[in-house]
């Protein structure tokens, strides 16, 4: 029996798919470049760096073909575990994920999930954590995407 998306369309989950908010920034760089960029800085932050993922060399050897497309999974595990304590299920995002890709047009974007969805998708109340994820996802990809002066 085949359902339709409206049949689960109730207050909670409309909100939950509007608060999945993409920041999206494009880069003068090419994927690799930024890539590289941006890791670098999170490893010079102290930050962990948990995989890399290169989609593209995956659907190479999967026999098909797509433009240059990476995601960074990296983080803190102590602001983390901070909001997994709230709600264990915000698992499912975190660590936090930063992809970066050629778009149809051929400009690469710097892209991540807004940190503020998380409260709404996991109800978490008043974390000091989120704003801080906020400004540094901010900071960090301005910074791999910046050009020298």
């Amino acid at each position: 029996m085949l359902l339709s998306l409206a049949a689960f369309a109730d207050a909670d989950a409309v909100k939950t798919v509007a608060a999945n908010a993409i920041v999206t920034k494009t880069s003068p760089y090419s994927v690799a470049e930024t890539m590289n960029k941006f890791e670098s800085i999170v490893k010079a932050k102290g930050l962990d760096v948990f995989a890399r993922i290169d989609h593209q060399q995956n659907a190479k050897a999967a026999g098909m073909e797509m433009n240059a497309a990476q995601v960074l999974i990296f983080g803190n595990p102590k602001a983390g575990t901070a909001l997994m304590q709230q709600d264990m299920a915000a698992a499912l995002d975190l660590p936090m994920r930063v992809a970066v890709y050629a778009d149809k047009a051929g400009d690469v974007q710097i892209a991540y999930h807004a940190p503020d969805s998380l409260a709404v998708n996991y109800g978490l109340k008043d974390s000091a954590v989120l704003p801080q994820l906020t400004d540094a996802l901010n900071k960090l990809t301005a910074a791999a995407i910046a050009t020298a002066p």
